[in-house]
């Protein structure tokens, strides 16, 4: 037990292509610092130090202290907190970033209070702050690495996660999109109401099964192949023009023609309007940034009038629960 615990928390691009709800990624930049103090008296006190501006109607820091009141209570700890969030350089929308605020709240407490739990456990805990309580970037920010989100298992019922670590010339580039959606979320999943005809839905499972299976077996080829043949979120909130002033047939063209031309996987990063793009390092030793790809993509979307800023990234090797364990033997 301590009294004060500090944990380094990683972002998350979730989705990852064909992954809709299934899939994330933890990214090693930008990452959450999240000091926790414990407080004798009850109540949870937030202060964030950060650059950025939250969009109208959030509140930075709100979804670490909505999951740890409901942690808090759970464990019948009458106490309350000081948590302290600092980010260096965190954008707001795209990156998780509400899902590693709640990592970072449930991952300090357990650590604080000595309270054993296990990914899962924590995964769970942390989702609550999330509307909806998806798992997928909350899994990313406590195990980094590739995740993939069980929502039930057939004997248990219980939602579980598996996590992978990517193979070492898997590329990742992060495209910051100007584009600014109208309707949040819940606007993008009502693009998704439609149920999957039988025709998309073998294909999509046989590419997300051999997806998987790619990946988990260092075949970055294969992978790059299959990861952006996605036939259910990406065309509909494309139809729908949700990402910006495209529609599904623009914006499948673009993937083929990246894929054609340049053997890079382009997708969409979580929701959108954020994008991201996958690429093997044995072709691009030297990054996406320096090559025609940047060009090509600056001009694709300025067409559009979306300015779309590229930033190499790394995926992260570990997440805040494998820093809980570092640090502090947890």
């Amino acid at each position: 037990m301590a009294d004060q615990v500090s944990i380094y928390v990683p972002s998350s691009s979730a989705n990852v292509g064909l992954g809709y709800d299934i899939w994330c990624l933890g990214l090693e930049q930008p990452q959450l610092i999240v000091d926790y103090t414990k407080k004798a008296s009850p109540g949870i006190e937030v202060k964030v130090e950060s650059p950025f501006e939250p969009p109208n109607g959030r509140v930075l820091g709100h979804a670490g202290v909505v999951a740890l009141e409901k942690f808090l209570k759970e464990h019948k700890i009458n106490d309350g907190a000081y948590l302290f969030y600092e980010d260096d350089g965190y954008p707001v929308g795209g990156l998780g970033r509400s899902g590693a605020e709640a990592v970072g709240a449930i991952m300090a407490a357990a650590v604080a209070y000595g309270i054993k739990l296990s990914r899962n456990d924590i995964i769970a805990a942390s989702a609550r702050g999330e509307p909806g309580e998806h798992k997928d970037n909350v899994a990313a920010s406590t195990n980094g690495r590739f995740n993939i989100i069980v929502s039930s298992t057939p004997y248990t019922r219980k939602p579980s996660v598996d996590f992978y670590d990517v193979p070492d010339d898997l590329g990742l580039v992060i495209g910051f999109s100007s584009h600014k959606k109208t309707g949040g979320t819940e606007e993008g999943r009502a693009a998704l109401s439609k149920p999957v005809d039988v025709g998309d839905y073998v294909p999509q499972t046989g590419n997300i099964s051999a997806a998987t299976a790619a990946l988990v077996t260092g075949n970055t080829k294969r992978f790059l192949e299959l990861v952006w043949g996605d036939r259910f979120h990406q065309p509909r909130r494309s139809a729908v023009r949700f990402y910006g002033n495209f529609d599904d047939n623009e914006f499948t063209t673009l993937q083929r023609d990246i894929f054609e031309k340049l053997g890079v996987a382009w997708n969409v990063s979580g929701a959108g309007p954020n994008m991201q793009a996958l690429y093997s390092k044995a072709d691009y030793p030297d990054g996406l940034l320096t090559t025609e790809i940047s060009r090509v993509l600056a001009s694709w979307f300025a067409e559009r009038g979306i300015e779309m800023n590229l930033k190499e990234m790394n995926i992260a090797k570990e997440g805040a629960y494998d820093c809980a364990k570092r640090i502090y033997d947890y």
